[in-house]
């Protein structure tokens, strides 16, 4: 059975990729407050340490960031840095400390959303981090062809955060639990690399 370290296993995302995975691999539930594994993810030392607790593992899924949304003229160069920061980098830094326990051939999940590809309203922020993270992960592909591989999923609005996010994805039609499901399955499973899989609908 593949062992999956799954980050932000408490979030709205990473609930529904727990359930759907636990049926059939080992899955490690990873993030702040863990529930098995605590630990931060911009600070590369220590997420280092933690996996190295774990051993050799078969995949890392991050279903963590989130950024600002505000309208341009009110955004701050700290607020891009945040969002850059809390979406793209924070994700690159646990797929760069995974590495070296990823068992051969193994599969790094990360994880954009529709706003790296359709405009929304007060999403500047986002879409700049999106972004970053789509662009780098064909680049990270050919870097490690044939000894890992490394993916993306990017869905809409998930069904279980219309009702927090109100009518800021008015129009969107959410990502269903089965579609998420899927997509992760996929990139642990699929002999796929640098792709970007968008269950999304505009």
């Amino acid at each position: 059975m593949k062992k999956i370290i799954v980050v932000g296993a408490t979030g709205k995302l990473g609930k529904e990729v727990v359930e759907g995975l636990e049926k059939d691999y080992e899955v490690v539930r990873a993030g702040r407050s863990g529930p098995d594994l605590k630990l931060d993810a911009f600070d590369f030392s220590s997420v280092s340490k933690v996996f190295a607790s774990v051993g050799s593992f078969d995949g890392l899924v991050s279903c963590i960031g989130g950024t600002p949304f505000k309208p341009f003229e009110e955004l701050t160069m700290e607020d891009f840095a945040t969002g850059l920061s809390t979406k793209c980098l924070s994700q690159l830094n646990l797929a760069k400390a995974a590495i070296p326990f990823l068992s051969e051939n193994g599969s790094i999940t990360l994880t954009s959303g529709i706003i790296g590809d359709e405009p929304l309203l007060a999403g500047a922020c986002a879409a700049a981090a999106n972004g970053a993270l789509n662009m780098c992960v064909s680049t990270l592909a050919a870097e490690y062809a044939g000894k890992l591989r490394i993916n993306i999923v990017s869905p809409s609005i998930i069904e279980n955060s219309v009702d927090y996010y109100g009518m800021l994805f008015d129009g969107f039609e959410p990502t269903s639990k089965e579609s998420i499901i899927h997509a992760y399955r996929r990139t642990i499973s699929a002999p796929i690399t640098g792709r970007v899989l968008r269950l999304t609908r505009s």
